[in-house]
């Protein structure tokens, strides 16, 4: 079964899916733009030493658009599946992260609500903070942690969700869950899933 928006492989009986969590699709451009500068440094270099070398100067050149072209396809095709392969749940119940591992391979991880001791935001720069695109980090109950607050650096039991759209308030809708959950585990069913649209205009 492939994970949609509606579903997805472990969903658990009666299991309400609050939000589906994807990278923002600057996530891709950014990731293609890396590719693409690749395959123009790649069949760059190639050029230019074919260049110094009059003899092989068509094969270089014909080499280099080969690799070129060739980086391109391949890199694009490896980024959007990957990208379409990231994709985590939030529900009544926990949160599920899928995310591809290899080319083949697709890893989940799950942690349910009881598990959850704090929620932290932050954005990777001034220009994605700008655009209100950054990190939901769900630090989960760890032995060993002091407190068991989720301080300090993420750890293998804790889930990163990584360029999300209106990550702050994403953020601050966990944190809503994990009270109802926790405080008032009866109203849990009431929760509206979460529209990543301004105040005002999510209802």
């Amino acid at each position: 079964m492939h994970n949609s928006d509606t579903d997805f492989y472990g969903r658990q009986t009666d299991e309400k899916i609050l939000y589906v969590v994807r990278p923002h699709p600057l996530s891709t451009i950014f990731g293609l733009l890396k590719i693409y500068l690749v395959a123009v440094v790649v069949s760059l270099v190639l050029i230019i030493l074919g260049a110094q070398i009059e003899s092989l100067t068509g094969i270089f050149v014909v080499v280099g658009l080969f690799l070129f072209l060739l980086i391109i396809v391949i890199g694009t095709k490896i980024v959007l599946d990957w990208q379409a392969r990231e994709i985590a749940y939030i529900t009544d119940r926990r949160l599920v992260r899928f995310e591809p591992t290899t080319l083949f391979a697709t890893n989940s991880r799950t942690l349910a609500w009881d598990e959850v001791v704090k929620i932290k935001t932050y954005p990777s720069n001034f220009i994605l903070k700008q655009m209100a695109i950054g990190n939901v980090v769900i630090h989960a109950r760890t032995p060993g942690r002091p407190d068991d607050q989720g301080n300090g650096e993420i750890t293998a039991d804790d889930i990163q969700l990584r360029d999300i759209y209106y990550y702050r308030d994403l953020g601050n809708y966990i944190d809503k869950i994990l009270f109802t959950y926790k405080q008032k585990p009866a109203e849990i069913v009431n929760i509206m899933p979460f529209v990543p649209k301004p105040k005002g205009e999510r209802y």
